[in-house]
């Protein structure tokens, strides 16, 4: 079985690419029939079946993500290129200001996300972009941010921090960590209430967001009012999740290891290794999301669970048949709808939008 659908994967693989190359980026947006083409057969896996546009996507991505090594400037450019292209146009009014933040190593960049129509004091997401600790940035997750801004109404604060191998761990929690304390203190100076500042992040942003709550969690002055953590990296071992072995796009357990690797060397620090706190009582009222389909889904769960019984509050929400990275491909209606479910989470635990 597994044999069959690696073989699936490895001819969409090829078709993709010859397309890609005909029609570049014009397949990836409107209902274009290309999308039935580029995907005829697409496994069904632990019961989760992509569509055909987001099972597109995702071998895309993972095309893209074994060919960015290592990780030069270039392929840096080209990963936030495909994360642009797959994250469509978001056309709500929202300004976008930067920020400029000082970090343990020298200036952190910013961008403040203010979308039209608020008053009055309001709440404030600190956001962290995935792409394994090595890839991604703040403009590349540009999309995302805009639309978790104007449909929650809040304002969000998207972090650019240190890449791996580069610079590994501490680096990104670092300054990541900065970013969240330079919120806070300079709240006022935005409009924005002290008490209504989350911390949320994707994948490897959802990695360092939960070890940025973690951290501060004990500190009054600090402590974010909600965790935001969308299909997080939260385990340094990806042995005991049966979901690390069972998907293969837009990443595979390889992609993961690979990922930990150059960033913490599979690190047991509650840091990096958030699941294996020895206490975390201290987190601060957590989201979690997951996909479906993707290989960190278990893990994610399992945080959950272990949230719940440090009596941390809590609530743990599957997107079924949607991949890893969900947030960042709008062009898909399905995954669309579930970022804007994600964003009136967020509006409604920051008190700006209404049950």
């Amino acid at each position: 079985m597994k044999t069959n659908i690696a073989a699936q994967i490895r001819s969409s693989e090829r078709l993709l690419g010859t397309a890609m190359q005909s029609v570049g980026a014009r397949a990836l947006s409107g209902n274009s029939w290309w999308w039935a083409v580029l995907a005829p057969r697409r496994p069904v896996v632990d019961g989760q079946r992509l569509s055909a546009r987001l099972h597109v996507l995702a071998t895309l991505g993972k095309r893209e993500v074994l060919a960015l090594r290592p990780p030069t400037p270039a392929a840096r450019a080209r990963f936030d290129a495909l994360t642009r292209i797959a994250g469509g146009s978001e056309h709500a009014e929202v300004t976008v200001t930067t920020v400029a933040i000082p970090g343990p190593a020298g200036p952190l960049r910013a961008r403040l996300y203010e979308p039209q129509g608020l008053s009055g004091q309001c709440g404030l997401l600190v956001y962290v972009h995935g792409g394994g600790w090595h890839l991604g940035s703040a403009a590349g997750f540009d999309v995302t941010a805009r639309l978790l801004a104007a449909r929650a109404h809040v304002k969000v604060l998207s972090l650019d921090y240190r890449l791996a191998p580069e610079h590994r761990f501490p680096a990104a929690f670092d300054d990541v960590l900065a970013g969240y304390r330079f919120a806070v203190d300079h709240a006022p100076n935005w409009n924005v209430d002290p008490a209504r500042i989350a911390v949320g992040g994707d994948s490897a942003g959802g990695n360092l967001a939960a070890a940025t709550a973690l951290q501060l969690g004990a500190d009054p002055r600090y402590r974010p009012a909600l965790a935001l953590l969308l299909y997080p990296v939260v385990d340094t071992r990806m042995d005991g999740y049966a979901s690390s072995d069972l998907f293969s796009v837009p990443l595979d357990r390889g992609c993961v290891e690979r990922a930990l690797r150059w960033y913490a060397h599979h690190s047991s620090d509650p840091r990096v290794c958030v699941i294996g706190a020895p206490d975390l009582s201290r987190m601060p009222d957590t989201h979690i999301a997951v996909a479906g389909f993707d290989v960190l889904r278990d893990q994610g769960e399992a945080l959950a669970h272990r949230l719940d019984h440090a009596a941390v509050p809590v609530t743990l929400r599957r997107y079924d048949n949607l991949p890893h990275g969900f947030a960042s491909m709008l062009i898909d209606p399905e995954a669309r709808a579930a970022t804007e479910d994600i964003a009136d989470t967020l509006g409604t635990r920051l008190g700006t939008v209404q049950t």
